[in-house]
C-alpha cells in the first residue's frame, strides 16, 4: 500500500514498484483507488480501456519491453471501479431475483456515490479477492492523497458505523415488517406511514423499502468484512510504504501520515522520498568560460546553477532529517528517488525501477 500528499508523485512510485517487483514475483498487479487516474497514463492506457469490464488488464509485450519488465513476468494495472465490486457481491450472496430488484432501485445505483467510504471499502474487497484467489503474487495498491489517507484506512470502522447506524436501524426489516421495524410497533399496533410516502413521493418509498429489504441481505457480509479489514493492515502480507518530497509542505503530509500509521498500530514499511533534487553536473565547472554565449544568457545560466544548487543542498539536509527520522530512529527502509526530467514517462519508471531494485 503506497500512501503519501498530493503532488508528491506517488503514482508514479506505486508504478515504478509494480515494475521493480516483477524482478522477484512473476505476476505482479498495481492497482488505484485515486480519483485522479493517473495510472493508466502511466502505463499507456486509455481511461476507458481500463474501465471496460472492471478487470485488470495485462501490459503488452511492447511496453514491458520499454519498462524493463523481466522475462517471463506478467504485469497487470487495474483502476477500481466500486460499481463492478459492488455487483460482483451482488451475485455472491443475493438471488437472482433479489439482484435484480436491487439494482433497479436510485439508491443502488448512487450508492457508491452516496456512502461515505464505499469507494474504498470496495477496493479492500477488490484487491482481497484477489490475494485470495491467487489470481497475482504481488500487488501495489495506490491510495488516496495524505489528505484523505486518514479515512481511507478508518473505512473499516466507518462502513461498520454505517451499518450499524440509526438509519439502518430503522429501515431494515424485522420479523417480517419493515414498517414496525420503524416505529418499533408490536403484532396488534398499526400505524399508516402514509405521511412517509407523502413526503418521499411513492415511488421513492417503495424504492426504499426495496432498498433496504434487499440490502439487509447483504449487510451481514459488509459488517464480517469489516471486522477482517480492521485486522487486514497489520497482517505481515501488508506493507506500507509513504511517498514524500523534499518539499515543506510534503514534508508536513508525510509526517502527519506516518504519525497516524503509528497510532493505529499500522507498521510502516519504507519511507520513499522523491523528487530530490540533485547537485547540477555543471556545478563544478561552473567558472568555466561559456564561450561564444551573450552575457545576458551567462548570467542566467549562472543564476539557474546558483538556484539549483542551493535547491539541492536543501533536499540533502531534508534527507538527512528523514534518514534519522525513519530509517535510524524509525526502523523504515529508507529510499531516495532524484528530480527526474526524462520527457518519456516509460523512462522514468525504468529508472526508478532500477533504484528501487
Amino acid at each position: 500500500m503506497v500512501c503519501g500528499g498530493g503532488g508528491v508523485g506517488k503514482t508514479t512510485v506505486a508504478a515504478s514498484l509494480g515494475v521493480a517487483a516483477t524482478r522477484f514475483r512473476k505476476r505482479v498487479l498495481v492497482v488505484t483507488i485515486d480519483p485522479s487516474k493517473r495510472l493508466a497514463e502511466a502505463f499507456g492506457f486509455t481511461q476507458s480501456a481500463l474501465e471496460t469490464g472492471g478487470e485488470p488488464l495485462k501490459l503488452s509485450d511492447e511496453v514491458k519491453h520499454k519498462l524493463g519488465v523481466a522475462d517471463g513476468a506478467e504485469l497487470s494495472v487495474g483502476i477500481l471501479n466500486p460499481k463492478y465490486v459492488l455487483d460482483q457481491i451482488l451475485d455472491q450472496v443475493l438471488t437472482d431475483e433479489q439482484r435484480d430488484r436491487l439494482k433497479r432501485t436510485t439508491l443502488y445505483s448512487q450508492m457508491s456515490q452516496m456512502v461515505y467510504g464505499l469507494q474504498e471499502y470496495t477496493a479492500y474487497e477488490w484487491v482481497t479477492r484477489m490475494l485470495k484467489d491467487g489470481a497475482y503474487d504481488f500487488i501495489v495498491l495506490d491510495t488516496p492523497p495524505a489528505a484523505h489517507a486518514k479515512d481511507f484506512f478508518n473505512v473499516p470502522e466507518k462502513v461498520k458505523h454505517l451499518m450499524e447506524s440509526r438509519v439502518f436501524q430503522i429501515f431494515m426489516p424485522k420479523k417480517r415488517s419493515w414498517a414496525r421495524a420503524i416505529v418499533g410497533q408490536t403484532v396488534g399496533q398499526a400505524l399508516s406511514f402514509s405521511w412517509l410516502e407523502k413526503l418521499l413521493g411513492a415511488k421513492i418509498y417503495n424504492e426504499s423499502r426495496t432498498f433496504f429489504e434487499i440490502f439487509s441481505v447483504m449487510r451481514g457480509r459488509i459488517l464480517e468484512r469489516c471486522e477482517w479489514l480492521a485486522r487486514f493492515f497489520t497482517q505481515s502480507e501488508v506493507a506500507v510504504v509513504a511517498v514524500g518530497t523534499p518539499e515543506s509542505s510534503a514534508q508536513f503530509e508525510l509526517e502527519g501520515v506516518t504519525d497516524f500509521l503509528k497510532q493505529k498500530g499500522i507498521p510502516l514499511q519504507g519511507v520513499i522520498l522523491n523528487q530530490v533534487e540533485r547537485i547540477p553536473p555543471a556545478a563544478e565547472t561552473s567558472n568555466t568560460p561559456l564561450e561564444g554565449l551573450p552575457p545576458e544568457l551567462i548570467a542566467k545560466l549562472k543564476r539557474f546553477r546558483e538556484n539549483q544548487l542551493q535547491r539541492a543542498e536543501r533536499a540533502f539536509q531534508v534527507v538527512e532529517r528523514c534518514r534519522r527520522r525513519y530509517a535510524t530512529e524509525g526502523g523504515a527502509d529508507f529510499l531516495t528517488l532524484p528530480m527526474s526530467y526524462a520527457s518519456e514517462g516509460f523512462d522514468i519508471l525504468k529508472e526508478n525501477a532500477d533504484r528501487i531494485v
